[in-house]
């Protein structure tokens, strides 16, 4: 068993002790919520796949449980777990969560365990879509980073600075875990995973910069056993372009307005991949919504670039038969690892039926100039790279 895993065995058996431990003391010291969300899609194409809906009408992609616990042990130290169960293919359900927080003052809040990494505004609440107005988070910039979560530690510090609010936060960890793509799972493993990010809020506004780096290292075998083969052959150059393992760097900068009648939100980012298998990738997302108690009116548009760098072929034809099929395979192991370029445009309302439910409906135009299939669009054969995803959804937190 890993280290990290008994860890999080060990705090699993305290948190599941504690009911009886806080019925014979004191019950206000542990506290259960949860939030739910059930979401009715439909893809007006037959001949390709968006975030795993088809032409078929389901509610089993992106549907999905939590329920969370958290235990004060006193005025500093508490614990918090949470699990969340997945209907879709594209997320494993599971501990979501798991960590000890400390603050030792207003100022100051410090996390010990499994949490998200705080790549994006809405990394905390990805899950939880009653935290944001629409129905699903724009896909084309969501779907930039392959992992969420990590086991570390966190520190936030937060202070006034005359009419504006500052927060600083930085993180350290690794992610031992599965990463999920179209083509099926990948062991994945970063080390030296670290970030940090601030921002600023002022009157109606609100700012953020985020930068984020760690070394992946992808258990791919068919991979490696062929970069094994051209380092033999004596083409380094290859095989440095084949080798699944680098640094990956992310970074982020927003900008939101909001008052009681409109919101713009926007978030671009950037992930640089230093290695061949893993692509650089280009994001945005700009939204406009118009607030009129109950309902929120929204309109969004979403954009993601991947590309992969595409060196020309150092192994010679000609030469040898064994060199002409080395070539060859190279290649098609590049041609594995198209360039993706997609964008979403979506309009949407939501209606805050109750104080804790939100009803919502979202219809999304989705188009590419280039489908790899290795993210949310997936093209079944005679796709025209257009599709309109239509959605119903009930949002619930208790």
């Amino acid at each position: 068993m890993k280290p990290t895993k008994a860890v999080t065995l060990s705090i699993v058996l305290l948190l599941s002790s504690m009911p009886n431990y806080a019925a014979a003391n004191d019950q206000d010291k542990l506290q259960f919520s949860g939030f739910t969300r059930l979401i009715l899609g439909h893809l007006d194409d037959k001949n390709a796949e968006y975030v795993g809906y088809d032409n078929s009408i389901s509610m089993d992609q992106q549907s999905l449980i939590g329920l969370q616990a958290d235990y004060a042990f006193n005025n500093e130290i508490s614990l918090t777990g949470q699990f969340i169960g997945h209907t879709g293919k594209q997320r494993s359900s599971g501990l979501e969560w798991l960590y000890l927080t400390y603050t030792p003052n207003k100022a100051w809040r410090i996390k010990l365990g499994k949490q998200r990494i705080p790549f994006f505004n809405y990394s905390d609440s990805l899950d939880v879509g009653f935290a944001y107005p629409w129905l699903t988070l724009p896909q084309q910039f969501y779907d930039t980073a392959f992992f969420s979560t990590f086991e570390g530690l966190l520190a936030n510090y937060e202070y006034n600075l005359g009419s504006w609010v500052m927060n600083f936060e930085g993180y350290w960890g690794i992610y031992d875990d599965k990463i999920y793509l179209a083509s099926g799972e990948i062991d994945t493993k970063v080390t030296g995973l670290y970030g940090f990010n601030t921002s600023a809020a002022y009157d109606s506004w609100t700012f953020r910069a985020a930068y984020n780096q760690g070394n992946a290292d992808l258990t791919l075998p068919g991979a490696a056993q062929f970069v094994e083969v051209l380092n033999q052959f004596g083409f380094n150059q290859s095989a440095e372009t084949l080798n699944p393992d680098g640094l990956i760097r992310f970074y982020q900068l927003s900008a939101n307005y909001e008052n009681l009648n409109y919101f713009i939100r926007s978030e671009v980012a950037t992930m640089v991949g230093e290695s061949g298998p893993v692509p650089d990738i280009d994001s945005f997302y700009i939204s406009v919504g118009y607030q009129f108690s109950p309902y929120t009116l929204y309109v969004s548009y979403s954009e993601r670039d991947v590309h992969y760098d595409h060196p020309a072929n150092e192994i010679p034809y000609g030469v040898s038969s064994g060199l002409d099929e080395l070539a060859a395979t190279y290649e098609l192991v590049l041609a594995g690892f198209p360039d993706d370029k997609t964008q979403g445009t979506k309009i949407g309302l939501r209606w805050d039926w109750r104080y804790n439910v939100a009803l919502k409906g979202e219809v999304t135009h989705v188009n590419a100039d280039k489908v790899s299939n290795d993210f949310a669009l997936k093209n079944l054969g005679r796709f025209d790279n257009s599709a309109i995803l239509y959605q119903l959804g009930v949002e619930w937190v208790f």
